[in-house]
């Protein structure tokens, strides 16, 4: 008995020791470009034709342990659509000047410079979902949020 209770005190030593170790570092996002998996998230904005998107697990601050539990993913998208699918964008939605969109690094040399977006709130499904767009212009930049 007292053989097994050590063992377990050293097991239980271990594990905590091993659950306080530094989370390594962050890998970088790979940029993906099937844009099937974007418009799942975003039947509503109309055909897209080209996208490059990354998704990126939310969670807990560098080195802190995160509790078990569901993570939140956030995909980003710069995607090209169809000029009458912006249009009817910012005539069906709600719509209103933006300044240009916080976009991940690695998507950011893909966005149009200099132009004036406009920020469109998309209906929430299981995701908050919001569309940045120009108008007169093919480019957009959607973003979803598992809630």
């Amino acid at each position: 008995m007292r053989t097994m209770g050590k063992t377990l005190g050293i097991t239980a030593a271990i594990v905590l020791i091993a659950a306080c170790a530094p989370a390594p570092p962050p890998k970088e996002m790979a940029v993906r470009t099937d844009p099937a998996p974007v418009a799942e998230d975003f039947p509503d904005v109309g055909e897209i034709v080209e996208a490059s998107w990354v998704e990126e697990r939310m969670g807990a601050p560098e080195g802190r342990i995160e509790a078990p539990g569901p993570s939140v993913f956030e995909l980003s998208a710069v995607v090209k659509l169809r000029r009458e699918a912006v249009s009817k964008m910012i005539s069906d939605l709600k719509c209103h000047a933006a300044g240009v969109p916080d976009v991940p690094k690695q998507l950011k040399a893909l966005l149009s410079s200099g132009a004036a977006w406009v920020s469109c709130e998309l209906p929430t499904t299981t995701k908050s979902r919001t569309a940045f767009v120009v108008e007169g212009s093919e480019q957009a930049f959607l973003r979803s949020r598992t809630m």
